[in-house]
């Protein structure tokens, strides 16, 4: 189970349907990893229901698109996450979402018909992403009248580098069978976390890039990481984490796990180091909540 909250990753996993049509929408920068490939596939139907958290505060945030497939089922995800499914950019460039909208969560289930699902089966993966986060951007324009543009800026950003060879080793378990089974046919993740904010988060690499781990860390700090270490191998390990930064726990903290900062810096033998530069930043000229069908 996940509390939500500021910095889940998004690596995770009744009904009426409404028709969903083509419109519009500021071009992703993931487009850039297909240069000429340009996206126009839609969901044909689709349901966007407002969801509630149970009384005790806690809720499951999860979902993905089916394989291969235009079927997307998206449990409990914020405005914020929406937009970084259709825009795959984290959450610290994006502006613009208001405070009011800032708390509702939605449950969303969307497909295209079988022939769009069969022209998509025959798309490489990148291409395949491509197509799936436009359809979620049309559904965003369409049922949230969502009307946004990309900026780029001059921000705080961090170089990861190396604090002390050695340290990230290319060893550890290979994937459990509960992995396996929690994953399915989308395969495990190189990384990914899991647990919540009151307890703590694990990070649980199994063959994660230095790339891999400067992406995450961009999710958890708030700012975009750039990978200077230099590490060309493939690592396996489990952070078990309780905060982010030494700063964020309180003088009375007992739990045993260290902030994230350290844990890098100690098991992994790595630091961040403060910088600046271009981000693109996307910015919400306009957002509504949806009527529910």
């Amino acid at each position: 189970m996940h509390r939500c909250g500021p910095r889940l990753l998004l690596l995770l996993a009744g009904c009426a349907f409404g028709a969903v049509g083509q419109v519009g929408a500021p071009v992703s920068p993931a487009a850039a990893v297909e240069p000429g490939y340009v996206p126009t596939m839609t969901f044909d139907v689709a349901s966007v229901r407002e969801s509630k958290p149970n009384t005790d505060g806690w809720f499951t945030v999860g979902g993905d698109f089916t394989p291969h497939s235009s079927m997307v089922r998206l449990q409990n995800n914020s405005l914020m996450n929406l937009v970084m499914w259709a825009y795959p950019v984290e959450a610290h460039q994006i502006e613009g979402i208001p405070r009011t909208m800032g708390r509702s969560t939605f449950n969303i289930e969307a497909k295209a018909d079988p022939a769009t699902d069969e022209k998509l089966a025959k798309l490489d993966e990148k291409q395949q992403r491509l197509e799936q986060t436009h359809m979620m951007q049309v559904l965003l324009e369409e049922r949230f009248k969502l009307k946004a543009h990309w900026e780029t800026r001059d921000a705080p950003t961090y170089d990861l580098v190396v604090a002390k060879r050695g340290k990230l080793e290319s060893t550890g378990a290979s994937p459990s069978a509960q992995e396996l089974s929690n994953f399915g046919a989308r395969g495990v993740p190189p990384l990914y976390q899991e647990g919540s904010s009151m307890r703590g988060f694990e990070y649980i690499a199994h063959g994660a890039t230095s790339q891999d781990i400067a992406k995450m860390l961009t999710g958890q700090f708030g700012h975009p990481v750039a990978d200077k270490t230099g590490l060309t191998g493939r690592y396996n390990f489990d952070l078990k984490t309780y905060q982010t930064r030494a700063s964020d726990r309180k003088d009375e903290e007992t739990n045993p796990w260290p902030p994230l900062e350290t844990a890098i810096q100690d098991q992994l033998g790595l630091k961040l180091v403060t910088s600046h530069g271009p981000v693109q930043v996307l910015v919400i000229d306009h957002i509504e909540l949806p009527t529910e069908n």
